[in-house]
């Protein structure tokens, strides 16, 4: 019973580390100097308008197989544990 303790202890901590984001540092505070103001440029013309399509947009696969793999591993052990505590209570 220890072991099983041990190892879901193990697995917690491992996952939170894995999640755990070091804090961002601080930004350095700049002083801003007043700019004088650009000259004033003629307007530009307006662009033609783009045909709109009426098909959904294509997105790229970029997503992988590697979290859901990892998920099922965490459950399968989690069942062969439960499993193993059910066996010895019999």
């Amino acid at each position: 019973m220890h072991r099983i303790a041990v190892l879901v202890l193990f697995v917690f901590a491992v996952a939170a580390c894995a999640t755990q984001q070091p804090e961002p540092e601080p930004a350095p505070v700049a002083v801003v100097k007043p700019e004088p103001k650009p000259a004033p440029v003629a307007p530009k013309p307006e662009p033609a308008p783009v045909a709109v399509s009426q098909s959904k947009p294509v997105l790229p696969k970029t997503a992988s197989a590697l979290p859901r793999l990892g998920l099922a591993g965490v459950g399968a052990l989690g069942v062969a544990g439960l499993l193993r505590v059910l066996r010895r209570r019999l």
